[in-house]
């Protein structure tokens, strides 16, 4: 029987990363964007031989701006939420984007609104997903070192009790200082490297910004990453 996989992916974390991983400093902003279900299957063809897995579920953590300072934004993330739940494997938690300036929108402004909870909601969900018996095996997409304290508390219950089993995803990109993937000990958990041969195969080059009849498809993918 095959092993049943959550692919729970930190959204802003899993974009901006692609970003400074794989594209130059001023990349369109659609530059980062990545399809969350042929990630997914990118994913499970990285299991262990001879362990099958079937996805039960993506779960994606987002912000999302706020409809009065930020229409234009706001209604391109419910596209992109919308276009993302077509698959109905897909599970969207978002909260509104926090913090932002009295200046907002005015020539020189440079603060920018924070995301606040998404972390905690994502680590609040491996743990009791995990514990409800949801998933055999939760994939983690994530470098906020916010998050070690559930997967510390997932290994060890796995060593102690068996499955369910936990383990991280990251871009394998120059990323200097900056952490690629979440650690929680030497070898710990388990991480899956994407290259950048697997970013362009999951690439979502979509323009979000534009309503849906003029927003032009965007070219097709190769590999066999792509949704049937």
């Amino acid at each position: 029987m095959a092993d049943g996989v959550y692919l729970f992916l930190d959204w802003q974390n899993v974009y901006m990363r692609a970003r400074e991983s794989f594209h130059e400093r001023y990349a369109p902003f659609t530059a980062g964007q990545v399809d969350p279900v042929d990630l997914a299957h990118v994913l499970l063809s990285r299991g262990p031989v001879g362990e099958p897995r079937e996805l039960l579920q993506v779960r994606i953590y987002r912000g999302i701006p706020d409809q009065v300072h930020d229409p234009k934004a706001y209604a391109a993330a419910r596209r992109q939420i919308a276009s993302w739940q077509r698959d109905p494997r897909v599970q969207v938690f978002s909260r509104v984007l926090r913090g932002y300036p009295s200046d907002w929108g005015k020539p020189g402004c440079t603060e920018k609104p924070r995301e606040k909870g998404v972390d905690v909601s994502l680590a609040l969900d491996v743990v009791t997903c995990g514990l409800d018996g949801m998933y055999d095996v939760g994939i983690v997409m994530s470098s906020d070192q916010d998050i070690v304290p559930a997967l510390e508390y997932m290994d060890r219950r796995r060593i102690s009790r068996g499955k369910p089993v936990t383990e991280v995803a990251a871009w394998r990109g120059d990323m200097g200082r900056r952490p690629n993937r979440i650690t929680v000990g030497k070898g710990r958990p388990y991480c899956h490297w994407l290259s950048q041969a697997d970013y362009w195969g999951v690439q979502d080059e979509r323009d979000y910004t534009a309503p849906a009849p003029e927003r032009a498809p965007g070219p097709p993918r190769p590999g066999p990453y792509r949704r049937r």
